[in-house]
């Protein structure tokens, strides 16, 4: 009986040189974030229905695409195999699966870590790990993943994509651009790779290269978190109709919870019209998604829980807040049974009018932002751009002042942090200090692109006396 081996040497259960070609493309699509993936691994399933570990990457690749009926029937056909599993990672792959299957994600987390560490050209279990150092916000974990396969394997775009990446995320940008760009330039195709190149400019304030790369990502292949990624720069540039045309884009939708966070941002910082129409649509959805509540990541039951909460469904919303107090404490569920459910509650106080309490119950969790899981870093900005509003809204001039001047650090093309300075000044009565921010903001916005329209610089143009 002729068993194979993978690209990388790894051995493999299946007797079927077409099933493994199958196995290979689907996985080789699924890291690069190019479509075709399910379908390459139901062949490989259907051509060899005893390749235990085809069907352990049709339940990771369904888990991570929000189709839970996929997964529920992978990972079943995969634990059947399990008493006939003769390779041990094809074994210790059966595991995570079990552990999915229960529920049980903090296990499978932990197991797939071993996996990526035992075996580390075994480019599924590295990728998975190194999402799953993401929702627990272990980049420094992440650093050392990537790194060390890329010891192994040093010309490999996935793990080059995933050191530039998390070098990102701690805080090295400049670092990780290069990586990010050096592993582009050997894999031109790879949308995943792209993405960590936009990661990095928009980071520091290049808002015109993220909308480029992210564009460039999209003209290849309308993958949805890229086009989430396009939405989110127009947002923050205030192109608010942008913003809707990909928040309703239907080939391929966004995800139920990243057109949740797109939704409050128009509303909360961009001050959109407020449609309770579409809250309660968005809401009708979440208790829809809540049919397989395990298969939900916690990120995503963050944002079920605000669209509960907007559409003035308590009840709900109460339910999603004492879900995540129910997660392991520290970095297991990423700080979300602490930190987290605060930034849950503290949104639920906005939507009910209590600014006050909203600043008590964010605080903790903002000031340690970047120790939290759930999403990358660019991802968790909104809970920072919504609590320097909220001091605003407060009248609280020194805060506000000192938030903006900290985000301004990092990037000081972050024009609601340039408006806070000018309303920060304006506030202290200093004349001279609001025209110079005024005027800062004026000439940063034209660098990065901000909508003509914006009331920020339209503010900021009245003040200088330059028609708009």
């Amino acid at each position: 009986m002729t068993t194979y081996c993978d690209v990388k040497g790894l051995a493999v259960s299946t007797t079927s040189a077409d099933a493994l070609a199958a196995w290979e493309r689907g996985v080789d699509l699924f890291l690069r974030w190019r479509g075709g993936a399910p379908e390459a691994l139901d062949e490989a399933a259907r051509i060899d229905p005893s390749f235990a570990l085809a069907q352990c990457t049709r339940a990771y690749v369904a888990f991570r695409m929000g189709r839970p009926d996929v997964a529920t029937e992978s990972a079943r056909a995969a634990l059947a195999l399990a008493d006939g599993a003769r390779d041990e990672r094809e074994r210790a792959h059966l595991d995570v699966v079990d552990a999915m299957h229960r529920g049980d994600q903090v296990a499978a987390w932990d197991r797939m870590a071993r996996i990526a560490e035992r075996y580390p050209t075994d480019r599924l279990a590295v990728r998975i790990a190194g999402l799953n150092s993401i929702t627990q916000g272990n980049y420094r974990g992440g650093i050392d993943l990537a790194r060390r396969s890329l010891d192994v394997d040093p010309d490999e775009p996935q793990y080059q994509t995933m050191l530039g990446f998390f070098l990102e995320q701690s805080g090295y940008n400049d670092e990780g651009l290069a990586m990010s760009t050096r592993s582009l330039a050997q894999d031109p195709t790879n949308l995943y790779t792209y993405h960590a190149v936009g990661h990095a400019y928009q980071a520091r304030g290049d808002y015109r290269n993220a909308v480029e790369t992210f564009a460039r990502a999209a003209s290849l292949e309308r993958y949805a978190h890229v086009l989430w990624h396009l939405a989110e720069a127009h947002a923050l540039l205030g192109h608010e109709r942008m913003t809707r045309d990909y928040w309703a884009s239907t080939a391929p939708a966004l995800p139920l919870y990243e057109r949740i966070e797109l939704r409050w941002r128009l509303e909360m910082l961009r001050h959109a019209p407020v449609d309770d129409g579409a809250w309660q649509d968005l809401a009708n959805q979440a208790e829809r998604v809540l049919a397989h509540a395990d298969f939900q990541t916690i990120w995503m039951h963050h944002w079920l829980g605000v669209a509960f909460a907007r559409a003035g469904r308590w009840d709900r919303a109460q339910q999603q807040l004492e879900r995540l107090r129910r997660l392991p404490a520290g970095r297991g569920s990423g700080y979300w049974s602490t930190l987290g459910a605060g930034l849950l509650e503290g949104e639920m106080a906005i939507v009910r009018g209590d600014d006050k309490a909203a600043v008590s119950l964010m605080a903790p969790g903002v000031a340690q932002i970047h120790t939290m899981g759930g999403g990358s870093r660019e991802q968790k900005d909104i809970f920072r751009d919504v609590f320097m509003e909220l001091h605003k809204r407060l009248g609280q001039r020194e805060q506000v002042s000192a938030l903006a001047q900290e985000r301004l650090l990092a990037n000081p093309y972050h024009v609601q942090s340039l408006a806070a300075l000018a309303w920060a000044y304006e506030q202290s009565g200093d004349a001279a200090l609001h025209r110079q921010a005024c005027r800062q903001l004026v000439h940063r916005a034209e660098e990065i692109g901000l909508a003509p329209s914006a009331p920020e610089l339209l503010a900021a143009r009245q003040v200088l006396g330059v028609a708009a």
